[in-house]
């Protein structure tokens, strides 16, 4: 081979390496930019999570497992009496109460009087009642906790301000999530992190 040929060679093999060198960097640069982008977009979630938790709120869940993110504070209860709303003479006084009703496959043991239950516990002790499904709506507004005509595409409800101000579908919304967080999460999961999402867009509380 001639020194021309050689030279040519050589010059051609460091335009292919400084071409596949720029490409590999172009993967890199945007696998981080992807990577920043659903960090920036998760932390969402987290600040709402965190929004509620900063509140001097009891937070409570009745139902199914919410599968809510890791930051999301909330204590299971087994039942709407006096008992499992009472905390640990630890935990101090708090300013009120969220009850959240987890209810996506409609199989929750309840009955009129539980609502009847929880309407006075709203209007007397500043409890929030958040409803998660359909199937409870009926029984609640024959109960008084509502009176108004719904969609039947409603499948969730908020109750606050001692009852008197309420929200429905308020968590009906998926696209109030993130994308990036959307897209992994199940069915279950998508109306407690809609929920999450709008307490702090909102500011129920």
């Amino acid at each position: 081979m001639n020194a021309k040929r050689l030279i040519v060679t050589l010059v051609f093999a460091a335009i292919l390496i400084g071409f596949f060198i720029w490409i590999i960097g172009v993967f890199i640069d945007d696998a981080a930019r992807k990577k920043r982008i659903w960090r920036e977009e998760a932390q969402k979630v987290t600040d709402a999570s965190e929004y509620i938790n900063s509140k001097n709120y009891d937070v409570m869940y009745f139902g199914e497992d919410l599968n809510a993110p890791q930051s999301f504070n909330a204590r299971r209860i087994y039942s709407f009496s006096p008992d499992e709303f009472i905390l640990a003479e630890d935990e101090g006084v708090k300013d009120g109460h969220i009850v959240i009703v987890n209810d996506p496959s409609g199989n929750l043991p309840l009955e009129k009087e539980d609502w009847n239950y929880m309407l006075g516990r709203m209007k007397y002790y500043d409890y929030i009642l958040i409803y998660l499904g359909t199937s409870e709506l009926k029984d609640m507004q024959e109960a008084g906790l509502y009176f108004d005509v719904i969609p039947d595409t409603t499948k969730s409800v908020i109750f606050y301000n001692k009852g008197i101000s309420k929200d429905f579908g308020f968590a009906d919304d998926y696209t109030v999530i993130p994308e990036v967080v959307r897209q992994d999460l199940t069915s279950e999961q998508l109306p407690v992190y809609a929920m999450i999402m709008q307490m702090k867009a909102k500011e129920y509380i």
